[in-house]
């Protein structure tokens, strides 16, 4: 009897070290950048990887985590696998871990992250897409979305997020791929951590707004659309660039946005909740407006900033006027 409890118990053992073997062997390697450079593909096995990345809460509640992951575990067959053989081994995907930390003690200068734990306990996102990898060393890279709008809007409500040293005191983003083997086994891998730096009104464009002064601008002569004046306060403030410059998510890393980058349910949102007036089709316009005239402008500032044409205007056509200033028309003697 007691022989065979003590092969009993070394074929458990046996089997616990094989599990644990097999499932440290499925690694959570990277976070991969998704950039223009890369047709904004998650690119696979690239020589590109980060560890910090910026949200602008104006224009986005999202924040679209790319990730790499490697499955080390050998083949089932001893890499003999044909199309008649199943392969036990191949690692599916279903889901990521996600943990939160940040620093609870005030900063130098008194601010303080004051977050609802409630929002930000352990949360299980499921990745955007089936992401299955075979084994010997083979790897995939998926996306997750990190953030439920509530507890972006948390953030909005309990921070200056624009005054907030979110490098002394980062929102850390701990995260861990959840899967199985085809056998069934249950997979989790390692954790990685991803520093994100929030901003409200961090990603927009140089040249995003004119001043049109109170009263507003004169009437445009017949003809035309604009007055001289409003043409020339145009062409000399507004730059003209895309809606998304340097990035491929709006509110998201390096993108820079205007007045066109977007009509989201999050953008009539932070219209709506800082007084503005939504426009429907234009809500990334009706943000940027309610930042320049709420936050930008100071006390002493006349005038209200609108949002700049995506493209140049024409000029104002000047009407001609004969050698005496009248207006000059066919039939005049």
């Amino acid at each position: 009897m007691r022989k065979f409890f003590i092969l009993t118990l070394m074929a458990a053992c046996l089997m616990m070290v094989s599990c644990v073997e097999r499932r440290n062997r499925v690694i959570l390697e990277k976070f991969v950048p998704v950039t223009t450079e890369d047709s904004c593909a998650i690119k696979f096995d690239g020589d590109k990887y980060y560890t910090e990345g910026k949200i602008d809460l104006a224009f986005t509640r999202d924040y679209q985590l790319g990730f790499q992951v490697k499955n080390y575990i050998p083949s089932s067959d001893g890499g003999n696998t044909d199309l008649a053989t199943a392969e036990a081994n191949y690692f599916y995907a279903k889901e990521a871990e996600v943990e939160y930390d940040w620093n609870p003690q005030p900063q130098v200068d008194g601010r303080q992250l004051k977050l609802d734990q409630k929002l930000w306990n352990k949360k299980q996102r499921k990745t955007l897409h089936g992401v299955v990898t075979g084994p010997d060393g083979s790897g995939v890279a998926g996306i997750i979305h990190i953030f439920e709008e509530a507890q972006i809007v948390n953030l909005l409500e309990n921070n200056d997020v624009n005054n907030y040293d979110w490098i002394a005191s980062p929102l850390v983003v701990k995260v861990r791929i959840i899967g199985e083997l085809a056998d069934g086994t249950y997979i989790k891998t390692n954790q990685l951590k991803f520093n994100i730096m929030p901003s409200f009104g961090g990603s927009l464009q140089q040249g995003v707004v004119y001043l049109m002064p109170d009263g507003g601008f004169p009437a445009p002569t017949e003809g035309n659309k604009l007055s001289q004046e409003e043409y020339d306060k145009i062409m000399e403030q507004c730059s003209f660039q895309d809606p998304v410059v340097g990035g491929c998510y709006v509110g998201q890393d390096t993108a820079s946005v205007n007045c066109f980058a977007g009509d989201s349910n999050w953008e009539k949102y932070i219209v709506e909740s800082n007084g503005g007036t939504y426009t429907p089709g234009y809500a990334a316009a009706g943000v940027v407006e309610v930042i320049y005239n709420s936050l930008k402008k100071s006390a002493d500032e006349t005038g209200y900033y609108v949002c700049c044409p995506l493209t140049a205007p024409d000029a104002p056509e000047e009407k001609e006027e004969d050698a005496n200033g009248a207006n000059s028309s066919e039939g005049n003697e």
